[in-house]
């Protein structure tokens, strides 16, 4: 039934961009009529005929009338780009699904992220929705396949994009070639001497589904800084083929709410698994800091440190931590209820006190409605230096590793850090919550 539903969806969706640019084509000065649905906006367009025969073939047209939707529709043209003679009507309804998205979204609300569309992965059982990685730049791109060239066609249950490549049903490896974060894992899983890793993980066959764990650029560049190398090619073909594969779990679509505890088997050596923290079999830690990009044939989660095979290394001494929670006497000041560790920066219960933070040691700090009160540290200049509700200067900095999920606010004070930080500050009532912040 997912299946037909995508295909009847993304049916609706040809024929609605084919009548916004035959409107925009006829008499770009007559604004679109808003009380049509993007169905008929699609039945009303001579470029999307085949999105609307494949919308009614695949019982998706009314689908898509109950109830507001944001559509991508691909035109008669780029269907000629692809051959759905093969598939299934259940695998046609998929491929229209994946040019849809619950809820409205015009051109001025789209940013580059990860979103779900209607389409669900078949291969696991899971019946997961798929990723779709939105690119807003010059163009708005879609999997770094298909390009918005008609965006904002109104109708009175949501809007159609018109697109000219049909979106088809991505692998592990669209995204990696798509998001520009992953450029030099693209660059080592390509390198000539390694194996077809491409073929393999673009597979829907045994041993898929996957679950990949992408390490971004940041975490190759500092990787190389850590094992003092000048370029990926430095790395020998044997241990970059061992790297490769210790970030792949072969078998298994494995969600964030599902991640194991323990020891956990790859195609290349074992690594432990606690909450979403990685240990290698060197003993670094890695972060996985996004979670459950879904492919058609497995699932990708980032992680901010580049997982190693046993190298030999010494692991880094782990840091002193403490931990704090900062609370709050609503919009009036942050005061700290509570201190474990064997530091004691500041006084308990104290409105806005004066906190002394000691480099080299790492901080986690639960901070008491977050939503309402989100946390920052600043700079004498008052530049924000890690940001609860915005970004910061050193967030992507793999030293200072910040994590910030809800409530947690975790950092280590680096030196780089030590020598910027000032004050704490409320993103909201700047005014009356903040402190200062000395540093040993």
């Amino acid at each position: 039934m997912k299946t037909k539903n995508v295909l009847s969806k993304f049916i609706l969706l040809s024929v609605f961009m084919i009548f916004a640019s035959s409107c925009q084509d006829d008499d770009a000065a007559q604004p679109i009529v808003e009380d049509v649905t993007t169905l008929q906006i699609i039945q009303d367009s001579p470029d999307h005929t085949v999105l609307e025969q494949l919308l009614e073939d695949t019982g998706l047209s009314q689908t898509l009338n109950d109830g507001t939707y944001t559509i991508f529709a691909p035109t008669d043209q780029a269907f000629g780009n692809i051959d759905t003679s093969t598939l299934s009507s259940d695998e046609v309804r998929n491929i229209l699904l994946n040019h849809v998205l619950a809820g409205y979204a015009d051109s001025s609300s789209l940013t580059t992220t990860y979103l779900n569309t209607l389409a669900t992965e078949q291969i696991s059982g899971q019946g997961n929705n798929l990723s779709v990685y939105v690119n807003v730049g010059a163009d708005v791109t879609l999997n770094g396949i298909s390009t918005v060239t008609a965006p904002d066609n109104l109708a009175a249950n949501g809007v159609v994009h018109v697109v000219n490549e049909v979106i088809t049903i991505p692998d592990v490896t669209t995204f990696a070639t798509a998001d520009s974060t992953f450029e030099i894992l693209v660059q080592a899983l390509t390198r000539d001497d390694q194996p077809d890793f491409v073929g393999t993980l673009s597979s829907f066959e045994t041993p898929a589904p996957f679950t990949v764990f992408a390490p971004t650029n940041d975490a190759f560049t500092a990787l190389l800084d850590e094992l003092e190398l000048g370029s990926l090619a430095d790395i020998s073909g044997e241990v970059l083929t061992s790297t490769l594969n210790t970030h792949v779990i072969s078998n298994a679509n494995i969600t964030s709410s599902n991640l194991p505890s323990g020891t956990v088997e790859t195609l290349g050596e074992t690594f432990d698994l606690a909450g979403t923290i990685i240990t290698d079999q060197n003993g670094r830690s890695i972060e996985i800091v996004v979670t459950d990009v879904q492919a058609g044939n497995g699932i990708v989660h980032v992680v901010s440190t580049v997982i190693l095979p046993d190298l030999g290394l010494e692991p880094e001494p782990a840091p002193n931590t403490v931990q704090m929670t900062v609370d709050n006497e609503g919009a009036q000041a942050y005061y700290v209820s509570s201190i474990t560790g064997n530091e004691e920066p500041t006084s308990l219960n104290s409105n806005n006190s004066a906190w002394t933070l000691t480099e080299g040691t790492r901080y986690e700090l639960t901070i008491v409605n977050s939503g309402s009160h989100p946390f920052q540290l600043r700079n004498s200049n008052n530049d924000k230096l890690l940001n609860q509700n915005g970004d910061g200067s050193f967030e992507s900095d793999p030293d200072v590793n910040f994590v910030d999920d809800g409530q947690k606010f975790y950092f280590t004070l680096t030196a780089d850090l030590a020598a910027e930080i000032n004050s704490y500050f409320c993103g909201i009532h700047t005014g009356s919550m903040n402190g200062i912040i000395n540093v040993n």
